[in-house]
């Protein structure tokens, strides 16, 4: 291993849950969740955006974690060669967090200018009333073409704005999703089913349970 690729593998552990990776859409794109509420843990924001220093740090990280997705597309003319964010804003800081916001801009003007092509869509789930401001600040920044790829949902319709895109066994369990972190009990080969139930109506619905899942509630 290098000292570059030691240095940047050592910028990971504090925000392993802020950038993920996690399945994939139903066109076949990875998926990479982006998690600002985490952000929401006051020593986890001063050591990312206390000084320029830590938020460049953070910026550099942010960067390489999306070249490893990156490094996951096909590239053959009939291959994959783009990925799917997810922003979730749930519990984020916000705009009046004066390092996030440069931080959000800087990582922003980076990707449009660096990597345009590799992100299919970018999905903002959560999203409060502030960050739709928010967005028409930054939005005379951003070209058509950016634009383009964004799609927004408030909290209520964020799971079926996900469904709309991502299959539900790969969506995470947190985001109404089936797909928990370590288990491989779905897989695109295992599609979930999907049964319209009319009212009035009974449909018995029947699921498999390991012996893991029945441990962790107890049942033995």
């Amino acid at each position: 291993m290098s000292k570059l690729e030691f240095h940047f593998r050592s910028l990971g552990t504090d925000w392993d849950k802020v950038v993920f990776t996690n399945g994939y859409d139903k066109e076949g794109h990875p998926v990479y969740y982006n998690v600002f509420g985490e952000f929401e843990n006051k020593e986890l924001y001063q050591k990312s955006f206390s000084d320029d220093e830590k938020r460049n740090k953070f910026i550099r990280w942010r960067i390489q974690s999306l070249e490893k997705s990156v490094r996951k597309l096909d590239f053959a003319p009939s291959g994959i060669a783009t990925i799917v964010q997810i922003n979730d804003l749930k519990n984020s800081p916000g705009f009046v967090k004066k390092e996030l916001r440069q931080a959000t801009n800087q990582a922003l003007q980076l990707l449009q200018d660096n990597y345009p092509e590799f992100v299919a869509k970018q999905i903002f789930i959560n999203v409060p009333w502030w960050y739709l401001a928010f967005s028409r600040m930054i939005s005379p920044f951003l070209t058509q073409r950016t634009k383009s790829k964004f799609v927004f949902a408030g909290s209520s319709k964020s799971s079926d704005t996900l469904f709309k895109y991502i299959a539900p066994e790969q969506v995470p369990v947190q985001y109404g999703g089936l797909s928990r972190e370590g288990e491989q009990e779905f897989t695109t080969a295992d599609p979930a089913t999907e049964v319209i139930i009319k009212p009035a109506t009974k449909h018995a619905v029947e699921f498999p349970i390991s012996e893991m899942w029945i441990s962790d509630f107890g049942v033995y």
